[in-house]
């Protein structure tokens, strides 16, 4: 975990090892390295209480509080001041091989600088802090949404396979229990692996599976419903219930039930890079527009695929009179 407070004083002393460096250059002429070390010290220290009485006074008392006027004010006093107590005080000579106004103009700029740097450097600050919260809020957001997305599909899913076994239970169908048994595996699937916001890519592939073999179950047409699978699915992670969503639609929205020459194919082309082709087809009733809208499940697995995957997917959808096509291509990511 990092520790921002260790992050803190390394700025601060980076800050001031590089200010001492720059210095003591100055001072050093080869040969009167004590003396130099002494001034260095010496002066480095003056200008700290200017950087800290500007971070830890003025601009909170001042300038956090929008009191631009009295902010100015109390940085003229203290240059002032500051000018005051160094001719006063004999550093002046100390700091100083000229004489006279140019030795107080160089007070006054040196003075102005690290006031200046030191409120810019509590801007940037200021800036930085923001924006993590921004980025925070963001990404609670993103997770408040997923999770929403989430609790869409899983009701949505788990309606449509019990109105299936409903279908069966109905018609006294000797697959009923067998479909019960499937759909246990699928519940414990959707209702725990799916919270984990991440799952393996090989069982997402066994899920559509077990879905596929729910519906045949209800209905046997396995030379009408296809699933090819290539490559090795395993060492890649993919967002659970993605890739079952398009499985699910195919069903949904196609005729598979009621048409003895309907379809349903589904490609799934995992490379050695992790690139994944994944694409599914099926016929549907002429007219038919469902396809377009997709009900919850093309429109949270748009959504998610938005939210997950930014930048690293394609997702095609088209349909003609009969066929209704889904095409994704997705850079997965590594276990």
């Amino acid at each position: 975990m990092v520790n921002y407070k260790n992050i803190k004083y390394f700025e601060h002393a980076a800050f001031w090892l590089f200010i001492y460096l720059f210095i003591f250059d100055y001072y050093w002429d080869g040969e009167n390295g004590a003396e130099a070390l002494g001034k260095t010290l010496l002066e480095i220290a003056t200008y700290a209480i200017i950087v800290y009485l500007n971070l830890l006074i003025f601009i909170p008392v001042f300038l956090k509080k929008n009191r631009l006027l009295a902010f100015l004010s109390a940085c003229v006093c203290l240059v002032i001041g500051y000018v005051a107590l160094i001719r006063n005080s004999g550093l002046e000579s100390f700091f100083y091989e000229l004489g006279g106004w140019r030795n107080v103009f160089s007070m006054i700029l040196n003075t102005s600088l690290f006031l200046l740097i030191s409120t810019l450097f509590w801007y940037f600050k200021q800036w930085q802090i923001e924006r993590e919260q921004q980025l925070r809020l963001k990404a609670e957001k993103l997770e408040s949404e997923l999770r929403f997305l989430r609790s869409q599909i899983s009701p949505h899913f788990i309606f449509n396979t019990l109105n299936n076994i409903y279908v069966l239970a109905v018609q006294k169908h000797d697959n009923t229990a067998p479909m019960v048994a499937r759909l246990s595996t699928l519940l414990r699937y959707v209702l725990y692996d799916i919270e984990r916001g991440r799952v393996a890519l090989k069982k997402e592939l066994e899920t559509i599976r077990e879905y596929l073999d729910l519906h045949l179950l209800r209905k046997p047409r396995s030379t009408n419903v296809d699933l090819y699978i290539e490559g090795t699915p395993t060492g890649w992670q993919i967002t659970p219930m993605l890739l079952l969503n398009f499985v699910e639609n195919c069903f949904k929205h196609g005729n598979i039930e009621n048409d003895p020459t309907a379809f349903i194919k589904i490609y799934c082309e995992i490379g050695s890079d992790g690139l994944l082709l994944f694409s599914t087809e099926n016929s549907h009733r002429l007219g038919d527009s469902t396809n377009k809208k997709g009900g919850i499940g093309l429109e949270n697995a748009r959504r998610q695929l938005e939210i997950d995957f930014p930048n690293a997917h394609k997702l095609e959808i088209m349909e003609d009179t009969f066929v209704f096509r889904i095409q994704l291509s997705l850079q997965l990511k590594k276990v």
